[in-house]
């Protein structure tokens, strides 16, 4: 399994294709899946096709109701592309896909560890700093909390449980 990581920023061309920075493409293959995400990420993952048959399997899995998992793999599987890199280190990408991920010329292609993700960078922006933003409170209020802990503590306030 490849560790993705890093972003870049890359123009969708005149016929909705994308150039998939070499560092990702080896790891994805000449032939992978792309998925619009339809949940609150905005955003198209990409899949080697052994990962992706891994990440389906995973979903799947704990929905024995067959009704609640025939609608996961509508999920999983009608909103799925399987793609090639053209010469140029290219993929088409679908007009649909890129109407609900929002993205018309720019795009953010960012590694995700298992997985990489095409963004509109300014939705991948706002998202990134709300993400930090609630990190930051998160770590302030962890830190707060520790801290009036470790005063209870030092005054005698504190009892074990």
């Amino acid at each position: 399994m490849s560790t993705f990581i890093g972003s870049y920023e890359h123009n969708l061309d005149a016929k909705n294709r994308l150039f998939v920075p070499a560092k990702f493409r080896d790891a994805l293959t000449s032939t992978f899946i792309i998925k619009l995400l339809p949940s609150q990420y905005p955003c198209i993952q990409c899949f080697s096709k052994d990962e992706y048959d891994a990440y389906a399997a995973s979903v799947l899995e704990p929905y024995t109701d067959p009704v609640r998992q025939r609608k996961k793999q509508f999920e999983l599987y009608a909103g799925a592309t399987e793609v090639t890199v053209d010469a140029q280190g290219r993929i088409m990408i679908p007009t649909a896909s890129t109407q609900r991920a929002k993205i018309e010329k720019a795009a953010l292609v960012v590694g995700m560890g298992d997985h990489v993700e095409i963004w509109d960078p300014a939705t991948f922006n706002a998202y990134y700093d709300a993400v930090s933003a609630e990190s930051i409170a998160y770590e302030q209020a962890s830190e707060a909390e520790e801290s009036v802990s470790l005063e209870r503590k030092a005054n005698g306030d504190y009892l074990p449980g």
